[in-house]
C-alpha cells in the first residue's frame, strides 16, 4: 500500500462501503463519492440473507424453465421490462448459455472463497463491533404437492457441495415458529445461514469508514478518464484525480464503465419487499418460502418479505401495489399473516445482475487502474465484506488466488 496514495470508490452501498471500509483499514487514502439521492439500490432493504449455502451461481441448470414458469404463472418472482432495450436480448440469452452443470461446477469453489472471506469478515463485526444478527438457522418451507421431492433434492444438492443440511419434522417446526401454516408439508434446515438487518450492516459499515479517515462526497460522476498514473474524476462540485478507482455504483455501474471504453454486462433486476410491523407470532429466523420465491427475515422493525426478479434499467424506480399485495397474498398462503396489516412498508430497489451468475470483481482489461466491484445479484449484502477485501488486495498488488480470477471482468 505504500505506493497508493488515494483511492476513490463510486458507490456507497453496501459494496462500495465494505470496498471502502477494508481500502482504509490497510492504510489507502479512500474519497466515496455517491450521486447523494434516495437510494434505489438494495443495499438497504433486502432480505437481509447471510447464506454460505448459496455457492451455487444464479444461472443454473432448472432456471430458464424456472423463469418461464413463474413468467406464465404471473407470480411476480420473475419479469422483465422491455424499457430496458437491446441489452435485454443480449443479456437473457448469455444467461441461458450460463445454465449448465459445467458452469456451476466452475463457479462454485470461486463463490465459495469469496463468501467464505465475507463470513469471516461478519463474524468480526458481530463479535467485535455488535452487528445484530439471528441465531436460529435459516428454514426453507416446501408446500406444494411435490414438497416432499424438492426438499429431497435440495438436500442432496447442498450435500454434494459440502452445505450443512437437514430435514426438520413438521411438528417441531410448527412448534418452534407458530406462524407456519399446516400448508407446510416439508421443512430443510441450512445450519450456517443466518440473517441480518441490512440497513444496519450499511450503517455500520459507514460509521467504521468515517473511524478509519474516509472522506464522503455528494455528486453524480460525470466523466471519468484512466490513464497510467490514475483516474481523473469528475462531478457537478469538482474533479480529482486517484491512484486507483473502485467501481461500485451497483446497476449504474454500466454507464459509468462506457465512460472508459469498457463493457459491463450488468443489467438491473428488480425487486420488491414489505416489512410487516408488530406481529404476534414473529420468527426468530429466516425463513425462504421456496415454492413461492420468497425470501423472509425478521427484524426488529417487522417481519420482511422480499421477491422479484424484473430484469428493467437502473432508473425504474415506481413501486408496483399489486405486486405488494400479491407478495403478501402469496405469503399469507404458507405463512399465518393478519388479515389487516396496517401500516406496512412497501419498497422497490435494483440489483445488479450479471449473465452467469457471478459478480466482476477486478481490474478492467483496457483501465486497469479501475477495479469493478458490481455484478453480485441478490448475494450483494452476503459479498460485500469478502468483495472489499479481494478489492483492497488488488489495489495494494497482495496475492490473490487463482480463483479469485474467476471474477475478473475480462472473463469469457
Amino acid at each position: 500500500m505504500s505506493s497508493v496514495s488515494n483511492v476513490t470508490v463510486v458507490g456507497a452501498g453496501v459494496i462500495g462501503l465494505s470496498s471502502g471500509y477494508l481500502l482504509a483499514k490497510d492504510g489507502a487514502q479512500v474519497t466515496v463519492v455517491d450521486s447523494g439521492a434516495p437510494r434505489f439500490g438494495t443495499s438497504m432493504a433486502n432480505a437481509g440473507w447471510i447464506s454460505p449455502s448459496h455457492v451455487i451461481p444464479f444461472a443454473a441448470p432448472g432456471m430458464v424453465s424456472m423463469g418461464a414458469k413463474e413468467l406464465l404463472k404471473r407470480t411476480g418472482s420473475f419479469g422483465f421490462n422491455f424499457g430496458a432495450g437491446p441489452q435485454l436480448a443480449t443479456w437473457t440469452a448469455k444467461f441461458m448459455a450460463s445454465c449448465t452443470q459445467q458452469h456451476v461446477d466452475y463457479c462454485v469453489p470461486a463463490l465459495r472463497e469469496l463468501i467464505d472471506v465475507s463470513m469471516d469478515e461478519l463474524d468480526h463485526l458481530v463479535n467485535d463491533h455488535g452487528l445484530a444478527r439471528t441465531h436460529q438457522p435459516l428454514w426453507y418451507l416446501f408446500s406444494s404437492n411435490d414438497a416432499a421431492h424438492h426438499a429431497e433434492v435440495e438436500i442432496e444438492t447442498m450435500t454434494k457441495y459440502g452445505i450443512p443440511v437437514q430435514e426438520v419434522s413438521l411438528d417441531t417446526a410448527r412448534a418452534t415458529e407458530p406462524i407456519i401454516k399446516d400448508s407446510v408439508k416439508a421443512v430443510v434446515e441450512l445450519t450456517g445461514d443466518y440473517g441480518v438487518d441490512p440497513a444496519e450492516l450499511v450503517n455500520l459499515l459507514h460509521s467504521l469508514c468515517v473511524r478509519h479517515g474516509v472522506t464522503f462526497k455528494d455528486g453524480t460522476v460525470t466523466s471519468l478518464n484512466a490513464h497510467l498514473q490514475g483516474v481523473d474524476v469528475s462531478t457537478a462540485s469538482g474533479a480529482w484525480t486517484s491512484d486507483y478507482l473502485v467501481l461500485a455504483a451497483g446497476a449504474w455501474s454500466r454507464e459509468l464503465a462506457k465512460m472508459v471504453g469498457a463493457n459491463l454486462n450488468v443489467i438491473a433486476a428488480k425487486g420488491h419487499s414489505v416489512t410487516i410491523p408488530n406481529l404476534a407470532n414473529q420468527p426468530q429466523r429466516t425463513l425462504m418460502l421456496a415454492e413461492q420465491r420468497i425470501a423472509t427475515n425478521a427484524l426488529t422493525s417487522g417481519l420482511r418479505l422480499s421477491t422479484g426478479y424484473a430484469l428493467t434499467t437502473p432508473n425504474d424506480r415506481s413501486i408496483n401495489d399489486s405486486a405488494i399485495d400479491k407478495l403478501v397474498l402469496t405469503a399469507s398462503h404458507v405463512l399465518d399473516l393478519p388479515t389487516e396489516l396496517g401500516d406496512i412498508d412497501p419498497w422497490t430497489g435494483v440489483r445488479p445482475s450479471s449473465p452467469d451468475g457471478m459478480p466482476y470483481i477486478g481490474a478492467l482489461p483496457n483501465a486497469p487502474r479501475i477495479i469493478a466491484a458490481t455484478g453480485h445479484g441478490m448475494l450483494g449484502t452476503m459479498m460485500a465484506l469478502g468483495t472489499g477485501r479481494l478489492v483492497a488486495d488488488l489495489v495494494a498488488g497482495s496475492a490473490t488466488s487463482r480463483e479469485s480470477l474467476k471474477f475478473s471482468p475480462a472473463r469469457p
